[in-house]
Parts: C-alpha cells; structure tokens; sequence
C-alpha cells in the first residue's frame, strides 16, 4: 500500500492521539508491526512560535519511520507556512507525511477554536485550507499523478 510515495508495510495504523502517541509508544507500536504511526497532534502556531515543547513533539526515531505528522490550528496560513518550512530542506525531514486535523474532539482544541471543521465557517475555511495546500504544494502533488 501507498501514500503517494510512501510505501506503508500493512493497513495497521497507529492513530495521531494528544498525550499518547509520544515517540516512545510510537517506537513500541512501530516494533509491534504498525505499518504507519503518527505524532501526536502538534499545533502549527506552536511550531511558527517556536514553543519548546511543540519542538519537543517534533521529534521522530528512524525506527518508527513511515511516520506521520498531524497538524492542527484554524489559520490556513499558519498551517501552510509550517508545512512548506517543515518541508523546505530535504534533508531534514524526520516525517513521511503531513497530515491535517480536521475534526477532532479534544476540548482543548474545540475549546480555543483550532479544529478546522469545527468553526463557525468551516466550509469556507476548509476551501481555505485546501487551496493554501494546493497553492503552495501543487508541483509536488503534479508529481504524484
């Protein structure tokens, strides 16, 4: 199975879970046979703000490769400018896919308005989401047809 060019071992995967799926689980599920684990939920303005402990989620083994990296946040900017610098350099991506929350239910999230689906607008935000992507990502999405 594939993920545009990442090749995924099985169907088992290790959902993106706040304060469970830290680097040391995603280490034990990727030796249990987990064919794809995902960080945690890691916020976009935590990483465009440079917090410590959002670096800190940021990190990733090579043992538990192919791994994903869910973003949160409900600024399509924010979230595109921090998926095009977590992409800009080659050589120091530690993750195999981005992946964008879009509906989750933890209230910290709900709570200060950073789940994507769950705004006032969403649909006009999730337009806004998906075109920011498309915009700043469309040769390499070109490239996977």
């Amino acid at each position: 199975m594939k993920i545009g060019t990442v090749e995924i071992k099985n169907r088992v995967f290790l959902a993106p879970m706040a304060g469970i799926t830290d680097m040391p689980f995603r280490l034990l599920c990727a030796e249990q046979g987990a064919g794809l684990v995902y960080s945690e939920m890691i916020s976009a303005k935590g990483i465009h703000y440079n917090n410590e402990n959002t670096k800190a989620l940021l990190q990733i083994d090579p043992a538990e490769r192919p791994c994903g990296l869910q973003l949160f946040g409900s600024e399509p900017a924010v979230l595109g400018a921090i998926a095009q610098r977590l992409t800009a350099d080659p050589s120091k991506i530690n993750f195999d896919l981005i992946d964008i929350n879009m509906g989750c239910p933890a209230p910290k999230i709900v709570k200060n308005g950073e789940d994507v689906y769950e705004t006032v607008d969403n649909d006009i935000l999730l337009e806004e989401v998906f075109e920011t992507f498309l915009e700043l990502f469309e040769e390499s999405i070109e490239q996977e047809d």
